[in-house]
């Protein structure tokens, strides 16, 4: 196994490998509700630290986030992908249920069911908005379109959930709250709008008011893509500079897995007729 760099090599206790994106500001606020402390291990996107072979081997898929919990007993537990790392931080710290229900509640089952929700559908859904809407590189109508109504049949769907709920799995804060906020609270810069959605928009304004939230939304730098940030008019230049570095880096890994056409079928071009 490719040992990291000395810099970026796991301390004793738990590491998060992440980024500013989406993803690792869930393991932030989940940590911050918690207490726990952390050490934040950045990935340098620019140096590629993502496809590198050392974090490939804690992450064979080379995105963000990942863990790395060093234990008091000298074993080591490395996990990936944001959904399985609120699964383990909750079994492994969340004694208390303070971000969890306990396994075997009814409730629990909700909140595994919201947090696939999220990392199944929401969130890919979410970044597929993203992309066609501001980073695609040129306008492809169709996908805005396709990816932004669909976006906005899911919030549909979260916001008659929090009309009967105060939370998405029932009376407390859990950690398919924490998946789903970071999304919502990015809703513009993936082109929607929050306002159409009341007891969603409540919901998020609630949870953005939480000490842990505000602390952990800015760990290790504060958000970059929440409403607020993205329609300031003073901060601009950063969206205009971020979307053109962005547009080609996409389109770049884009490139290298696209090989050809999708393969054919008898009835391709059916559906044009």
């Amino acid at each position: 196994m490719a040992a990291p760099p000395e810099e970026k090599a796991p301390k004793p206790g738990l590491n998060i490998y992440g980024c500013q994106a989406v993803n690792p500001y869930k393991l932030t606020i989940a940590l911050e509700e918690l207490g726990i402390p952390y050490n934040y291990i950045n990935l340098e996107l620019t140096a590629n630290d993502h496809k590198s072979d050392w974090y490939l081997a804690m992450n064979p898929n080379g995105r963000a986030p990942a863990i790395v919990h060093v234990k008091e007993d000298g074993s080591t537990q490395t996990v990936f992908e944001s959904g399985a790392c609120l699964l383990y931080l909750a079994s492994e710290f969340d004694k208390e249920q303070n971000i969890s229900y306990s396994l075997g509640a009814p409730e629990y089952w909700t909140q595994i069911s919201w947090l696939t929700w999220q990392v199944a559908s929401y969130g890919p859904m979410m970044a597929q908005a993203a992309h066609f809407n501001r980073y695609a590189v040129e306008p492809v109508p169709y996908g805005s379109w396709r990816f932004t109504s669909e976006c906005r049949r899911l919030h549909h769907a979260l916001n008659e959930q929090l009309a009967t709920s105060p939370f998405v799995a029932g009376d407390r804060l859990t950690i398919a709250d924490i998946a789903i906020f970071i999304f919502v609270h990015s809703s513009k810069w993936c082109g929607l709008d929050v306002h159409e959605f009341p007891h969603l928009e409540a919901w998020k304004d609630k949870l953005a008011k939480r000490p842990a939230f505000q602390k952990g939304l800015n760990s290790p730098a504060p958000y970059s893509f929440s409403d607020e940030a993205v329609t300031n008019p003073d901060g601009q230049e950063f969206y205009k500079t971020i979307r053109k570095m962005g547009t080609p880096f996409i389109k770049q890994a884009t490139d290298l897995w696209s090989k050809g056409d999708p393969v054919p079928l008898p009835s391709d071009h059916s559906n044009f007729a």
